[in-house]
């Protein structure tokens, strides 16, 4: 009786277009996820130390740790964060997680104050889609809406925005996602100064060493290819204000840990045909504090620095950890 007070009283506010606020931890927050409406979370950020000059975390050139927070809530779909976005003009973070949900947060990256609570809402589905269609991977700004990268069921979703019915992009050619496993699709993507997609495979290395990649537009969807440095796979990419393409790598070992890679891309490298390689400006060791590093995005400092942030995807395993971290990169 008491779940059917609480639907009608969502259904009225939504039919008035009235927001309602719920706390989480309670049977409204569980209906009013089932209705895709967005409900407040708490978020406790600890503070995360790191010293690059200690042999736990080694650093390559250029990059300086700007900090860093362990973050957990009490909310069941907080964690497994795969993609994403820092909006530094509305100070805002958002993320998706393997389980298509969305967390939005106040946020400025540059001001070194944690996030502490947000919003979370559920992925809109389809009527065909269940819940191996929403493991959501990566997140891009594009258009005046967002586009998702998914695996298992491999595709690009184009949303306008948190919570809305989602919609193939139109304007981009299919992509031919042939010899690709299960687990090993769209791990990357990042979206171009060009306007194309350039798209990152996380498995399916060949012979070679290489990683199938792709460089999508209106008119195509054209093969290329990365090779990333040994038992590492793309989890993230952004791009630099100069058109330039960051990449996350990350390295898990059962026996060693989790290790993480940054490489730089130029610009001028991607094209169509050519296999991309980076330089690294990153290297953190499992015996340093990292985790499971699987979002990536850059907002700018000043003219020739950037601060990468960085979240993990804990797999909702209370073993490993929800890790945002920060770092500096003068990138010219």
């Amino acid at each position: 009786m008491k779940r059917i007070v609480f639907v009608s009283l969502l259904m009225i506010s939504i039919v008035a277009g009235v927001g309602l606020l719920l706390p989480p931890g309670d049977d409204a927050a569980i209906v009013a996820k089932d209705l895709g409406l967005p409900t407040a979370i708490k978020v406790t950020a600890t503070p995360l130390a790191l010293d690059l000059k200690a042999p736990s975390g080694r650093v390559v050139v250029k990059v300086r740790y700007a900090g860093g927070w362990e973050l957990s809530s009490d909310h069941d779909d907080f964690g497994g964060f795969s993609g994403l976005l820092i909006d530094a003009d509305k100070q805002q973070l958002l993320s998706i997680n393997d389980k298509g949900d969305w967390w939005q947060s106040p946020f400025d990256a540059l001001s070194g104050a944690a996030p502490a609570g947000g919003m979370m809402s559920g992925y809109t589905r389809t009527s065909e889609s269940d819940k191996v269609d929403l493991d959501a991977e990566s997140l891009i700004r594009y258009g005046n809406g967002f586009l998702v990268s998914f695996e298992q069921n491999h595709r690009l979703e184009y949303v306008k925005e948190p919570g809305a019915k989602p919609t193939p992009p139109e304007e981009l050619a299919a992509i031919d996602f042939g010899g690709v496993s299960q687990n090993g699709g769209m791990e990357a993507i990042a979206h171009l100064h060009t306007g194309e997609v350039l798209a990152f495979a996380e498995r399916g290395e060949g012979v070679d060493g290489r990683l199938k990649a792709w460089l999508v537009s209106e008119m195509q969807a054209s093969n290329l290819y990365f090779a990333p440095p040994k038992n590492f796979a793309p989890t993230d990419a952004a791009v630099l204000p100069n058109g330039d393409v960051l990449v996350l790598l990350r390295k898990y070992s059962a026996i060693e840990g989790v290790a993480i890679k940054v490489h730089h891309i130029k610009a001028e490298s991607i094209v169509a045909g050519t296999v991309l390689k980076g330089t690294e400006i990153l290297h953190l060791t499992p015996a340093g504090p990292v985790d499971n590093m699987e979002g990536l995005d850059v907002v700018p400092v000043d003219d020739t620095t950037v601060r990468l942030v960085m979240i993990a995807d804990d797999n909702f395993n209370p073993l490993q950890r929800t890790l945002l971290m920060m770092f500096d990169y003068a990138y010219k």
